[in-house]
């Protein structure tokens, strides 16, 4: 029996040791699936935290996509922002708060968790935005969002997704008063040893 029913997206839900942890929501990228990122728990802080890894609503060539990339980006990612909004309304109904989430993803991941986690009227404990970027600008960000802490990373020679793109949001995200950490470390599109330990550093911040 799934103990988090009624979630609109394919899921699998880790629960923590104790009912009151916090709940990091890990997304995968472009053309890939949940299952990619199953070992996370055992990178970041195991059992002291809940975990809920998604898979994308749509398919692809293969493994799945958050949204097209043939200048229908926006339409993509507004869906994907309403079926996360809906996870979130989803989570609480299920017992976390608000307050006990954490949006992350890697790539395609980072960017719905960026564009829905700086909208929201109710903010999340967190964003972590692995190798992604800032989609839509802050135009519509909400001001109750700007105190949800944000860790972003990217790789300094990331071909599918530039590295300067990143750097530029992540210094617009400072300007707009959100507390930010951002990392960049020699690697390509893809997610490091010493990235997984400052993610999980970061997350013992605001979670333990």
């Amino acid at each position: 029996m799934d103990p988090l029913s009624g979630l609109p997206l394919a899921h699998r839900y880790i629960p923590a040791d104790r009912k009151d942890s916090n709940l990091l929501i890990i997304m995968h990228g472009l053309g890939d699936r949940m299952e990619s990122f199953f070992d996370f728990p055992r990178l970041l802080l195991g059992s002291k935290i809940s975990y809920l890894f998604l898979n994308a609503p749509d398919a692809y060539v293969v493994g799945w996509k958050w949204y097209d990339l043939d200048g229908q980006q926006e339409v993509g990612l507004k869906k994907s922002r309403a079926l996360l909004d809906q996870t979130l309304d989803a989570l609480v109904h299920h017992g976390y708060s608000h307050e006990q989430i954490v949006l992350s993803g890697f790539s395609q991941g980072a960017v719905v968790s960026l564009y829905t986690g700086i909208r929201r009227k109710k903010p999340v404990a967190g964003i972590g935005a692995l190798s992604g970027y800032l989609f839509g600008g802050l135009d519509d960000a909400s001001n109750e969002s700007r105190s949800t802490p944000i860790f972003m990373t990217h790789g300094l020679y990331d071909d599918v997704l530039p590295f300067d793109r990143s750097q530029m949001h992540s210094e617009d995200l400072s300007k707009a008063g959100y507390k930010l950490d951002f990392r960049d470390y020699p690697m390509g599109h893809e997610i490091c040893q010493e990235e997984m330990q400052d993610f999980a550093q970061w997350l013992s911040a605001i979670c333990l």
